[in-house]
């Protein structure tokens, strides 16, 4: 009787050792439903990070909307009324020889119109240097070292009747300070070289600004500095011809002074050519008429500050009509964006009920 006990413990023992192993085994009854609910959980715990993903990546998608709405906006500001968007800057091809000497020609091509105005003015004040009793160095040096030509036919006149160093530094302040509101404008960004760059800075006259304006988009560094190179050279060798003339002049030719208002009068006739300028041209004759009339004694200084001020008003009421005439884009596109996207991540992720009701 023991021994069949035993024997019936030993089968029994050998069957629960042995049946783990087998196929199809469970040991309790809600074992099996105990492992579906964990599938059901690791499932949903993978498609709740799949969806995550989907919504970081529509809201990634949506920033970036955004961000193009945003330059889309700018675009429309930076166009004037009445004109049509200007091209985008395109951003420097790859420099190879070729490519390099052909911007650069390109950039000397473009300053041959305002180049022959520079020139013979040139002439005239290598001309006054030389009979303002003068060295005959100091136009070559003030054209290389300064480069402003209104400042130095200027400075030709101040330093003929010994003006104090202060007065002339002064003076070129004043006179130049055009050319800080030129550089908001100006393409210097196209410049990489820093050398390069800080000669494009110096060498920012109102010939360059006016060209580089007239065609917006187009610079690449090679052909901007080609072009003030260009110009630089067209004003120096004008000075040493008109260096060379009149030292061969026996006699003083008078109103050589007045070629550089000359030059200023023919840019403000070539500019206003459009009927966009118009307006302009009107504020400049108004600025200086009241000035006439109110201040005689200093009518230039008020009225160029007077035609200043008008600018900035029409800037303003200019500014404000583009605003009511650019059409409005909606700043909630980027969020309409990324919530789409995040519906269509969580669509396409099977539901862990809809996995549990298959595998029942």
């Amino acid at each position: 009787m023991t021994e069949l006990i035993s024997a019936e413990g030993g089968l029994r023992n050998g069957r629960t050792a042995a049946a783990p192993t087998g196929p199809g085994y469970d040991p309790l009854p809600g074992a099996g439903c105990e492992a579906d609910r964990g599938a059901e959980q690791r499932a949903e715990q993978r498609a709740g990070r799949g969806a995550e993903r989907e919504a970081g990546r529509g809201a990634e998608r949506g920033a970036d909307e955004r961000a193009h709405a945003t330059e889309v906006r700018d675009a429309f500001d930076a166009i004037p009324v009445g004109e049509s968007a200007p091209a985008l800057a395109p951003a420097d091809p790859p420099q190879t020889a070729g490519t390099r000497r052909q911007e650069i020609a390109t950039g000397v091509r473009l300053s041959f119109a305002a180049g022959l105005g520079m020139f013979p003015i040139g002439i005239a004040f290598g001309m006054l240097v030389v009979q303002t009793g003068l060295p005959w160095w100091v136009a070559p040096g003030l054209s290389i070292f300064l480069f402003s030509g209104s400042v130095e036919l200027l400075l030709v006149g101040l330093m003929a009747v010994g003006t104090p160093l202060a007065t002339i530094a002064l003076t070129a302040v004043l006179v130049n300070f055009r050319h800080v509101f030129y550089a908001f404008s100006f393409p210097l960004r196209v410049v990489r070289h820093p050398l390069a760059r800080l000669y494009s800075l110096y060498a920012l006259i109102d010939e360059a600004y006016a060209v580089s304006a007239a065609r917006p988009g187009t610079w690449t560094g090679a052909r901007l500095v080609a072009m003030q190179l260009a110009f630089q050279s067209y004003w120096v060798g004008g000075g040493l011809v008109g260096v060379a003339i009149g030292s061969f002049l026996p006699g003083r030719i008078e109103g050589l002074e007045y070629a550089l208002c000359a030059l200023f009068i023919t840019l403000t006739l070539d500019a206003c050519r459009s009927r966009r300028q118009v307006p302009s041209l009107l504020l400049a004759g108004l600025a200086l008429s009241l000035a006439l009339l109110l201040v005689p004694g200093s009518a230039l200084f008020v009225g160029m500050i007077g035609f200043v001020s008008l600018l900035a008003v029409r800037y303003l009421f200019t500014a404000r009509r583009a605003d009511r005439r650019r059409p409005a884009v909606p700043d909630a596109l980027g969020d309409q964006s990324a919530l789409q996207d995040a519906a269509r991540g969580a669509a396409q992720v099977p539901s862990c009920a809809t996995q549990g009701a298959d595998r029942a």
